[in-house]
Protein backbone atom coordinates (compact mmCIF):
# COMPACT_ATOMS: atom_id res chain seq x y z
CA UNK A 1 0.00 0.00 0.00
CA UNK A 2 1.30 3.39 -0.72
CA UNK A 3 0.77 5.53 2.42
CA UNK A 4 -0.53 9.51 1.16
CA UNK A 5 1.11 11.63 4.30
CA UNK A 6 -0.46 14.99 2.25
CA UNK A 7 -1.69 16.26 -0.53
CA UNK A 8 -1.48 20.08 -1.26
CA UNK A 9 -3.32 21.83 -3.86
CA UNK A 10 -0.83 24.66 -4.64
CA UNK A 11 -2.50 26.52 -7.67
CA UNK A 12 -6.36 27.03 -9.36
CA UNK A 13 -6.20 28.44 -13.07
CA UNK A 14 -9.25 29.37 -15.21
CA UNK A 15 -9.43 30.16 -18.95
CA UNK A 16 -11.68 30.25 -21.68
CA UNK A 17 -11.45 27.38 -23.35
CA UNK A 18 -13.96 24.90 -24.31
CA UNK A 19 -11.48 22.10 -25.18
CA UNK A 20 -9.56 22.25 -21.43
CA UNK A 21 -9.52 23.76 -17.89
CA UNK A 22 -7.05 23.41 -15.56
CA UNK A 23 -8.76 23.95 -11.98
CA UNK A 24 -5.75 22.54 -9.76
CA UNK A 25 -1.84 21.46 -9.85
CA UNK A 26 -1.65 19.07 -7.21
CA UNK A 27 1.85 17.56 -4.89
CA UNK A 28 1.36 14.80 -3.48
CA UNK A 29 3.64 13.13 -0.50
CA UNK A 30 3.89 10.06 0.26
CA UNK A 31 5.63 8.06 3.44
CA UNK A 32 6.61 4.97 1.59
CA UNK A 33 7.78 6.35 -2.46
CA UNK A 34 9.37 9.74 -4.09
CA UNK A 35 6.31 12.77 -3.80
CA UNK A 36 4.59 13.62 -7.08
CA UNK A 37 4.70 16.97 -7.95
CA UNK A 38 2.28 18.78 -10.47
CA UNK A 39 -0.20 16.23 -11.12
CA UNK A 40 -2.92 18.39 -13.27
CA UNK A 41 -6.65 18.67 -12.54
CA UNK A 42 -8.84 19.61 -15.21
CA UNK A 43 -12.69 20.06 -16.34
CA UNK A 44 -13.50 19.72 -19.93
CA UNK A 45 -16.91 19.57 -21.61
CA UNK A 46 -17.33 15.78 -22.44
CA UNK A 47 -17.89 15.06 -26.08
CA UNK A 48 -17.85 11.12 -26.51
CA UNK A 49 -19.47 8.53 -25.10
CA UNK A 50 -16.29 6.64 -24.08
CA UNK A 51 -15.82 6.71 -20.03
CA UNK A 52 -12.14 8.41 -20.59
CA UNK A 53 -10.10 10.97 -22.74
CA UNK A 54 -8.53 10.22 -25.98
CA UNK A 55 -5.05 10.72 -24.17
CA UNK A 56 -6.26 7.88 -21.91
CA UNK A 57 -7.16 9.73 -18.61
CA UNK A 58 -9.77 8.83 -16.48
CA UNK A 59 -13.45 10.68 -16.77
CA UNK A 60 -15.44 11.52 -13.82
CA UNK A 61 -18.36 12.80 -14.41
CA UNK A 62 -20.25 15.88 -12.48
CA UNK A 63 -23.89 15.88 -14.51
CA UNK A 64 -24.90 11.88 -13.99
CA UNK A 65 -28.24 12.12 -15.84
CA UNK A 66 -26.76 14.07 -18.89
CA UNK A 67 -22.05 13.43 -18.48
CA UNK A 68 -22.47 16.44 -20.49
CA UNK A 69 -19.09 17.66 -18.07
CA UNK A 70 -16.16 15.84 -16.83
CA UNK A 71 -13.34 15.90 -14.40
CA UNK A 72 -10.03 13.99 -14.76
CA UNK A 73 -6.48 13.97 -14.13
CA UNK A 74 -3.07 14.23 -15.47
CA UNK A 75 -0.16 13.24 -14.05
CA UNK A 76 3.50 13.78 -14.56
CA UNK A 77 5.26 12.24 -17.47
CA UNK A 78 7.74 10.63 -14.84
CA UNK A 79 4.92 9.60 -12.56
CA UNK A 80 5.76 5.50 -12.51
CA UNK A 81 2.08 4.75 -10.94
CA UNK A 82 0.45 1.57 -12.68
CA UNK A 83 -2.93 2.21 -14.64
CA UNK A 84 -4.86 1.05 -11.52
CA UNK A 85 -3.07 3.21 -9.43
CA UNK A 86 -3.72 6.59 -11.39
CA UNK A 87 -7.09 5.33 -11.49
CA UNK A 88 -7.21 5.17 -7.65
CA UNK A 89 -5.57 8.53 -6.97
CA UNK A 90 -7.46 10.34 -9.55
CA UNK A 91 -10.23 10.26 -7.40
CA UNK A 92 -8.86 10.45 -4.34
CA UNK A 93 -7.28 13.70 -5.72
CA UNK A 94 -11.00 14.65 -7.29
CA UNK A 95 -12.38 13.75 -3.89
CA UNK A 96 -10.09 16.19 -1.90
CA UNK A 97 -11.32 18.80 -4.11
CA UNK A 98 -15.33 18.50 -3.91
CA UNK A 99 -17.76 16.48 -5.33
CA UNK A 100 -17.83 13.84 -7.95
CA UNK A 101 -19.54 11.48 -9.68
CA UNK A 102 -19.28 8.08 -11.35
CA UNK A 103 -15.89 6.23 -12.22
CA UNK A 104 -14.95 4.06 -14.55
CA UNK A 105 -12.25 1.26 -14.58
CA UNK A 106 -12.04 0.34 -18.54
CA UNK A 107 -8.28 -0.25 -19.68
CA UNK A 108 -7.49 1.82 -22.74
CA UNK A 109 -4.30 3.36 -24.79
CA UNK A 110 -4.34 6.97 -25.85
CA UNK A 111 -5.42 7.45 -29.30
CA UNK A 112 -3.73 10.01 -31.90
CA UNK A 113 -4.94 13.05 -32.50
CA UNK A 114 -6.31 14.30 -35.67
CA UNK A 115 -5.36 17.64 -36.67
CA UNK A 116 -8.25 18.81 -39.06
CA UNK A 117 -6.09 21.92 -41.05
CA UNK A 118 -2.96 19.68 -41.10
CA UNK A 119 -4.76 17.09 -42.56
CA UNK A 120 -6.91 19.17 -44.90
CA UNK A 121 -3.62 21.70 -45.94
CA UNK A 122 -2.03 17.47 -47.47
CA UNK A 123 -4.74 17.12 -49.57
CA UNK A 124 -3.96 17.63 -53.29
CA UNK A 125 -7.35 19.25 -54.37
CA UNK A 126 -8.01 19.03 -57.86
CA UNK A 127 -8.53 22.31 -59.79
CA UNK A 128 -12.11 21.03 -61.16
CA UNK A 129 -13.11 19.74 -58.25
CA UNK A 130 -16.86 20.34 -56.76
CA UNK A 131 -18.29 18.99 -53.41
CA UNK A 132 -21.46 18.37 -55.10
CA UNK A 133 -19.81 15.67 -56.57
CA UNK A 134 -20.19 13.81 -52.95
CA UNK A 135 -23.67 15.40 -51.86
CA UNK A 136 -25.00 11.94 -52.38
CA UNK A 137 -25.21 10.19 -50.02
CA UNK A 138 -24.80 6.86 -51.72
CA UNK A 139 -21.49 8.21 -52.80
CA UNK A 140 -20.14 9.06 -49.69
CA UNK A 141 -21.53 5.66 -48.25
CA UNK A 142 -19.60 3.64 -51.59
CA UNK A 143 -16.60 5.29 -50.99
CA UNK A 144 -16.68 5.27 -47.10
CA UNK A 145 -17.00 1.51 -47.68
CA UNK A 146 -14.04 1.55 -50.87
CA UNK A 147 -16.86 0.22 -52.95
CA UNK A 148 -14.05 -0.09 -56.33
CA UNK A 149 -17.08 1.19 -58.48
CA UNK A 150 -17.52 4.37 -57.24
CA UNK A 151 -13.57 5.22 -58.16
CA UNK A 152 -14.84 4.41 -62.15
CA UNK A 153 -17.81 6.33 -61.20
CA UNK A 154 -16.12 9.51 -60.27
CA UNK A 155 -13.89 12.59 -61.98
CA UNK A 156 -10.90 11.88 -59.92
CA UNK A 157 -7.84 10.09 -59.57
CA UNK A 158 -7.75 7.35 -56.31
CA UNK A 159 -4.99 8.74 -54.81
CA UNK A 160 -6.98 12.28 -54.06
CA UNK A 161 -10.19 10.12 -53.21
CA UNK A 162 -8.60 7.71 -50.60
CA UNK A 163 -6.68 10.81 -48.97
CA UNK A 164 -10.38 13.04 -49.15
CA UNK A 165 -12.26 9.85 -47.85
CA UNK A 166 -9.85 9.32 -45.11
CA UNK A 167 -9.94 13.11 -43.88
CA UNK A 168 -14.19 13.45 -44.79
CA UNK A 169 -13.98 10.25 -42.09
CA UNK A 170 -12.16 11.54 -39.28
CA UNK A 171 -13.39 15.46 -40.01
CA UNK A 172 -16.91 14.24 -39.46
CA UNK A 173 -16.81 13.10 -35.64
CA UNK A 174 -15.95 16.80 -34.46
CA UNK A 175 -17.88 19.22 -33.75
CA UNK A 176 -19.50 21.16 -36.37
CA UNK A 177 -18.53 24.58 -35.02
CA UNK A 178 -15.30 23.43 -36.35
CA UNK A 179 -16.03 22.09 -39.62
CA UNK A 180 -17.84 25.24 -40.76
CA UNK A 181 -15.14 26.83 -42.56
CA UNK A 182 -15.05 23.47 -44.90
CA UNK A 183 -18.66 23.32 -45.84
CA UNK A 184 -17.45 23.90 -49.28
CA UNK A 185 -15.31 20.46 -48.81
CA UNK A 186 -17.28 18.13 -46.57
CA UNK A 187 -20.08 17.13 -47.91
CA UNK A 188 -23.47 18.38 -45.72
CA UNK A 189 -24.82 15.13 -46.29
CA UNK A 190 -22.63 13.22 -45.19
CA UNK A 191 -22.10 15.60 -42.05
CA UNK A 192 -26.15 15.30 -41.48
CA UNK A 193 -25.60 11.18 -41.82
CA UNK A 194 -22.54 10.88 -39.90
CA UNK A 195 -21.87 13.40 -37.28
CA UNK A 196 -22.62 12.30 -34.01
CA UNK A 197 -22.40 15.94 -32.11
CA UNK A 198 -25.43 17.80 -33.93
CA UNK A 199 -27.42 20.36 -32.08
CA UNK A 200 -30.96 20.78 -32.76
CA UNK A 201 -30.22 24.44 -33.01
CA UNK A 202 -27.27 23.84 -35.34
CA UNK A 203 -29.88 22.14 -37.29
CA UNK A 204 -32.02 24.67 -37.55
CA UNK A 205 -29.55 27.38 -38.35
CA UNK A 206 -28.89 25.18 -41.52
CA UNK A 207 -32.35 23.73 -42.04
CA UNK A 208 -32.38 24.80 -45.45
CA UNK A 209 -28.99 23.06 -46.28
CA UNK A 210 -29.94 20.00 -43.90
CA UNK A 211 -30.46 16.65 -45.85
CA UNK A 212 -33.43 15.24 -43.97
CA UNK A 213 -33.33 12.08 -45.38
CA UNK A 214 -29.80 11.35 -44.44
CA UNK A 215 -30.20 12.95 -41.03
CA UNK A 216 -33.12 9.95 -40.35
CA UNK A 217 -30.47 7.47 -39.88
CA UNK A 218 -28.10 9.59 -37.46
CA UNK A 219 -29.49 7.90 -34.29
CA UNK A 220 -26.97 9.79 -31.86
CA UNK A 221 -28.74 12.67 -33.13
CA UNK A 222 -32.30 11.93 -33.81
CA UNK A 223 -32.38 10.47 -30.05
CA UNK A 224 -31.25 14.10 -28.81
CA UNK A 225 -34.05 15.79 -31.04
CA UNK A 226 -37.16 17.10 -29.52
CA UNK A 227 -40.76 16.36 -30.38
CA UNK A 228 -41.15 19.57 -32.09
CA UNK A 229 -37.96 18.95 -35.27
CA UNK A 230 -38.95 14.58 -35.22
CA UNK A 231 -42.66 15.52 -36.24
CA UNK A 232 -41.00 18.30 -38.73
CA UNK A 233 -38.57 15.54 -40.05
CA UNK A 234 -41.04 13.15 -40.57
CA UNK A 235 -43.80 15.14 -41.81
CA UNK A 236 -41.17 16.79 -44.40
CA UNK A 237 -39.88 13.34 -45.50
CA UNK A 238 -43.75 12.00 -46.21
CA UNK A 239 -44.88 15.43 -47.93
CA UNK A 240 -41.79 15.02 -49.90
CA UNK A 241 -42.52 11.41 -50.53
CA UNK A 242 -39.34 10.22 -49.50
CA UNK A 243 -38.68 6.87 -47.67
CA UNK A 244 -38.85 6.48 -44.14
CA UNK A 245 -36.00 5.32 -42.24
CA UNK A 246 -37.11 1.14 -41.73
CA UNK A 247 -36.58 1.43 -37.87
CA UNK A 248 -39.63 3.54 -37.12
CA UNK A 249 -41.37 3.87 -40.19
CA UNK A 250 -44.16 1.74 -38.25
CA UNK A 251 -43.81 3.66 -35.25
CA UNK A 252 -44.41 7.64 -36.08
CA UNK A 253 -45.90 8.37 -33.29
CA UNK A 254 -43.45 6.43 -30.83
CA UNK A 255 -40.78 7.97 -32.38
CA UNK A 256 -41.81 11.38 -32.26
CA UNK A 257 -43.18 10.96 -28.61
CA UNK A 258 -40.62 8.93 -26.91
CA UNK A 259 -37.44 10.55 -25.02
CA UNK A 260 -36.20 7.24 -24.96
CA UNK A 261 -36.90 5.58 -28.50
CA UNK A 262 -32.96 4.91 -29.53
CA UNK A 263 -31.95 5.02 -25.88
CA UNK A 264 -30.87 1.19 -26.62
CA UNK A 265 -28.50 2.98 -29.23
CA UNK A 266 -26.89 5.92 -27.02
CA UNK A 267 -27.94 4.73 -23.36
CA UNK A 268 -24.98 5.64 -20.91
CA UNK A 269 -26.04 4.65 -17.93
CA UNK A 270 -25.01 6.59 -14.21
CA UNK A 271 -26.36 6.00 -11.33
CA UNK A 272 -27.78 8.55 -9.02
CA UNK A 273 -25.29 10.15 -6.78
CA UNK A 274 -27.35 8.71 -3.60
CA UNK A 275 -26.21 4.82 -5.41
CA UNK A 276 -22.73 5.48 -5.97
CA UNK A 277 -20.78 4.09 -3.24
CA UNK A 278 -17.13 5.36 -2.05
CA UNK A 279 -14.56 3.95 -3.65
CA UNK A 280 -13.02 0.61 -2.13
CA UNK A 281 -9.03 2.39 -1.58
CA UNK A 282 -7.16 -1.26 -2.63
CA UNK A 283 -3.56 0.51 -3.28
CA UNK A 284 -3.40 3.63 -1.15
CA UNK A 285 -3.52 4.87 2.22
CA UNK A 286 -4.87 8.30 3.57
CA UNK A 287 -5.39 9.76 6.71
CA UNK A 288 -7.23 13.06 5.22
CA UNK A 289 -6.92 14.48 8.96
CA UNK A 290 -6.60 18.22 9.29
CA UNK A 291 -5.69 18.32 5.68
CA UNK A 292 -9.41 17.76 4.09
CA UNK A 293 -9.76 20.07 1.54
CA UNK A 294 -12.97 22.03 3.48
CA UNK A 295 -14.56 22.46 -0.68
CA UNK A 296 -16.78 25.84 0.98
CA UNK A 297 -15.32 28.17 -1.24
CA UNK A 298 -14.91 26.57 -4.65
CA UNK A 299 -15.94 22.88 -5.24
CA UNK A 300 -15.59 20.57 -8.80
CA UNK A 301 -18.66 20.19 -9.73
CA UNK A 302 -19.12 24.39 -9.58
CA UNK A 303 -16.93 25.01 -12.19
CA UNK A 304 -18.66 24.06 -15.24
CA UNK A 305 -20.86 27.07 -14.70
CA UNK A 306 -17.98 29.24 -15.57
CA UNK A 307 -18.05 27.58 -19.60
CA UNK A 308 -21.54 27.47 -19.32
CA UNK A 309 -22.32 31.05 -20.04
CA UNK A 310 -20.51 30.76 -23.07
CA UNK A 311 -21.37 27.40 -24.39
CA UNK A 312 -24.40 24.83 -23.90
CA UNK A 313 -24.13 21.64 -23.28
CA UNK A 314 -23.67 20.70 -26.95
CA UNK A 315 -20.88 22.85 -27.23
CA UNK A 316 -22.37 25.53 -29.38
CA UNK A 317 -21.67 29.24 -28.08
CA UNK A 318 -24.25 30.91 -26.71
CA UNK A 319 -25.02 34.51 -28.52
CA UNK A 320 -25.51 37.87 -27.16
CA UNK A 321 -28.73 39.79 -27.72
CA UNK A 322 -27.19 41.57 -30.94
CA UNK A 323 -25.98 38.01 -33.02
CA UNK A 324 -29.14 36.80 -31.67
CA UNK A 325 -31.03 39.83 -33.18
CA UNK A 326 -29.00 39.65 -36.08
CA UNK A 327 -29.81 35.51 -36.29
CA UNK A 328 -33.48 36.02 -35.58
CA UNK A 329 -33.85 38.47 -38.14
CA UNK A 330 -32.53 36.09 -40.93
CA UNK A 331 -34.59 33.49 -39.94
CA UNK A 332 -37.85 31.88 -42.29
CA UNK A 333 -40.76 31.39 -40.72
CA UNK A 334 -39.87 27.49 -40.83
CA UNK A 335 -36.68 28.10 -38.46
CA UNK A 336 -38.67 30.34 -36.14
CA UNK A 337 -41.34 27.70 -35.17
CA UNK A 338 -38.65 24.94 -34.82
CA UNK A 339 -36.44 27.06 -32.76
CA UNK A 340 -39.12 28.46 -30.51
CA UNK A 341 -39.18 24.42 -29.49
CA UNK A 342 -35.76 24.68 -27.95
CA UNK A 343 -35.29 28.42 -27.21
CA UNK A 344 -34.31 29.43 -23.57
CA UNK A 345 -36.97 31.13 -21.37
CA UNK A 346 -34.83 34.43 -21.97
CA UNK A 347 -35.31 34.10 -25.95
CA UNK A 348 -39.21 33.57 -25.38
CA UNK A 349 -39.52 36.66 -23.25
CA UNK A 350 -37.44 38.70 -25.79
CA UNK A 351 -39.45 37.98 -28.56
CA UNK A 352 -42.46 36.77 -26.89
CA UNK A 353 -44.62 39.73 -29.50
CA UNK A 354 -43.39 38.04 -32.94
CA UNK A 355 -43.58 34.21 -31.75
CA UNK A 356 -46.73 31.33 -32.40
CA UNK A 357 -47.47 30.30 -28.62
CA UNK A 358 -49.52 27.54 -29.52
CA UNK A 359 -46.01 26.31 -30.79
CA UNK A 360 -44.44 27.31 -28.31
CA UNK A 361 -46.53 25.77 -25.38
CA UNK A 362 -46.62 23.06 -27.29
CA UNK A 363 -43.02 22.00 -27.61
CA UNK A 364 -41.30 24.34 -25.83
CA UNK A 365 -38.78 21.91 -23.24
CA UNK A 366 -37.87 25.17 -20.81
CA UNK A 367 -41.09 26.07 -19.89
CA UNK A 368 -41.55 26.97 -16.24
CA UNK A 369 -44.50 27.49 -13.69
CA UNK A 370 -42.88 31.54 -12.58
CA UNK A 371 -42.56 32.01 -16.96
CA UNK A 372 -45.63 30.22 -17.37
CA UNK A 373 -47.64 32.52 -14.43
CA UNK A 374 -45.77 35.80 -15.68
CA UNK A 375 -46.90 35.63 -19.43
CA UNK A 376 -50.25 33.93 -18.75
CA UNK A 377 -51.76 36.73 -21.72
CA UNK A 378 -49.40 34.59 -24.02
CA UNK A 379 -50.43 30.90 -23.15
CA UNK A 380 -52.50 28.54 -25.20
CA UNK A 381 -53.91 26.05 -22.18
CA UNK A 382 -55.04 23.85 -25.20
CA UNK A 383 -51.31 23.28 -26.84
CA UNK A 384 -50.07 23.26 -23.16
CA UNK A 385 -51.98 20.76 -22.18
CA UNK A 386 -50.09 18.66 -24.93
CA UNK A 387 -46.46 19.44 -23.68
CA UNK A 388 -45.60 16.27 -21.46
CA UNK A 389 -41.52 17.37 -21.55
CA UNK A 390 -41.77 20.02 -18.43
CA UNK A 391 -42.61 19.46 -15.01
CA UNK A 392 -45.63 21.91 -13.01
CA UNK A 393 -46.90 21.01 -9.32
CA UNK A 394 -50.41 20.16 -8.43
CA UNK A 395 -51.29 23.56 -7.36
CA UNK A 396 -50.79 24.89 -10.55
CA UNK A 397 -52.75 22.35 -12.40
CA UNK A 398 -55.32 22.60 -9.99
CA UNK A 399 -55.12 26.94 -10.59
CA UNK A 400 -55.62 27.05 -14.49
CA UNK A 401 -57.63 23.68 -14.77
CA UNK A 402 -60.42 25.68 -16.05
CA UNK A 403 -58.53 26.99 -18.84
CA UNK A 404 -57.26 23.34 -20.33
CA UNK A 405 -59.95 21.73 -22.67
CA UNK A 406 -61.39 18.85 -20.98
CA UNK A 407 -63.45 17.29 -23.87
CA UNK A 408 -60.57 15.13 -24.55
CA UNK A 409 -57.74 13.67 -22.70
CA UNK A 410 -55.25 16.40 -21.67
CA UNK A 411 -51.34 14.63 -21.33
CA UNK A 412 -50.00 17.92 -19.40
CA UNK A 413 -52.59 16.18 -16.86
CA UNK A 414 -52.34 12.74 -16.87
CA UNK A 415 -48.69 12.49 -16.89
CA UNK A 416 -48.93 14.44 -13.33
CA UNK A 417 -51.22 12.85 -11.75
CA UNK A 418 -51.17 12.10 -8.03
CA UNK A 419 -53.60 10.05 -5.91
CA UNK A 420 -54.67 12.98 -4.87
CA UNK A 421 -55.20 14.79 -7.53
CA UNK A 422 -57.20 12.65 -9.49
CA UNK A 423 -59.68 12.16 -6.48
CA UNK A 424 -59.91 15.63 -6.73
CA UNK A 425 -60.65 16.06 -10.75
CA UNK A 426 -61.66 12.99 -11.47
CA UNK A 427 -64.86 14.04 -12.99
CA UNK A 428 -63.82 17.10 -14.31
CA UNK A 429 -60.82 15.13 -16.23
CA UNK A 430 -60.93 12.58 -18.99
CA UNK A 431 -58.51 10.06 -17.96
CA UNK A 432 -59.03 5.64 -18.35
CA UNK A 433 -56.52 2.58 -18.09
CA UNK A 434 -54.96 2.79 -21.69
CA UNK A 435 -54.13 6.74 -21.24
CA UNK A 436 -52.79 5.94 -17.50
CA UNK A 437 -50.67 3.19 -19.19
CA UNK A 438 -49.36 5.64 -22.35
CA UNK A 439 -48.35 7.98 -19.51
CA UNK A 440 -46.87 5.70 -17.10
CA UNK A 441 -43.03 6.61 -16.93
CA UNK A 442 -43.85 10.11 -16.63
CA UNK A 443 -45.63 9.67 -13.73
CA UNK A 444 -44.49 8.51 -9.97
CA UNK A 445 -44.34 4.51 -9.80
CA UNK A 446 -46.16 4.51 -5.98
CA UNK A 447 -48.93 7.09 -7.19
CA UNK A 448 -48.78 5.66 -10.91
CA UNK A 449 -49.72 1.97 -8.83
CA UNK A 450 -52.56 3.63 -6.41
CA UNK A 451 -54.37 5.33 -9.48
CA UNK A 452 -54.29 2.40 -11.25
CA UNK A 453 -56.36 0.06 -8.37
CA UNK A 454 -59.12 2.66 -9.09
CA UNK A 455 -59.25 1.15 -12.20
CA UNK A 456 -58.85 -2.52 -11.84
CA UNK A 457 -61.21 -2.39 -8.65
Amino acid sequence: MLKIKKIEFIKVLYDDAIAQNIFSIANITFSNRSPIQGALLYWQQNESKEPYTKEGDYKFFYDLAKAQYFAAVKFPKDCELTRDERQELAYILLEERGAIGTYSFVSTKPRAAFHLNKAFQEIAFPTQFSVDDFNDLSVMKKLVANVETIYEQLPYDRVFLEAYRNWCIQAVQLHPSRLTAYFQYLPFTYVCYANPLLSEQFLIDYLPEVDLEALQYNKPVLERLSMSFKRYLVTTLMANKKRLNPDFVDQLDDFIESNAFYNSFELIYLPEADDIPDMDLQLFEYDRGSYKWAGSEHLVKGIPSLVSQKYNRYGDRRLTNTEMDKKFKAYNEEQKQLFTAIAELHWLNKYRNELDWSYICQYNVHLTEQFLTSHLNYVDFNALGQNTDIAVNADFLSTYLHRFNHQKAVPLIISHLTEQFYLTHKDEIKVDLDLLYKYMDNIDEEEFLRIENYFLD
